[in-house]
């Protein structure tokens, strides 16, 4: 029975992280593969903000979040509460000198912040 318990929460997990994902996946097959060079951009949590507050990107460029603050940062994508999810990454764990960097697929306007922290965010723009 506890066999049978385990394997249905394990499944559970799986379907959700699979549902959690469909609209990445929808992404990456709906947009052309990236080929060759592109710009590489910045962003960095520095001082209890972010700077460039705003990157403008062309799709296929990457973008590296860095923390230099002296306190981990937790990073989310979207507005506070209704957090979503850019490059198939939702949430991550920054600590001091940690970065994130992710290749700019899906074109439009998003935005990210500090979890804990939600008055320090940025934004970024593909076109």
């Amino acid at each position: 029975m506890a066999v049978g318990f385990i394997a249905l929460v394990a499944a559970t997990i799986a379907g959700a992280i699979w549902v959690s994902h469909a609209q990445e996946r929808k992404a990456a097959a709906t947009y052309p593969k990236c080929q060759g060079r592109h710009a590489a951009h910045q962003a960095v949590f520095e001082h209890d903000k972010v700077v460039p507050f705003h990157t403008e990107a062309k799709r296929c460029d990457t973008l590296t979040i860095t923390n230099l603050d002296d306190r981990a940062r937790y990073l989310a994508f979207g507005q506070h509460q209704s957090h979503g999810s850019y490059a198939g990454v939702s949430e991550r764990y920054l600590s001091t000198k940690g970065s994130l960097t992710f290749t700019l697929v899906k074109p439009g306007n998003f935005r990210f912040h500090d979890h804990i922290d939600d008055p320090v965010y940025g934004t970024f723009s593909v076109k």
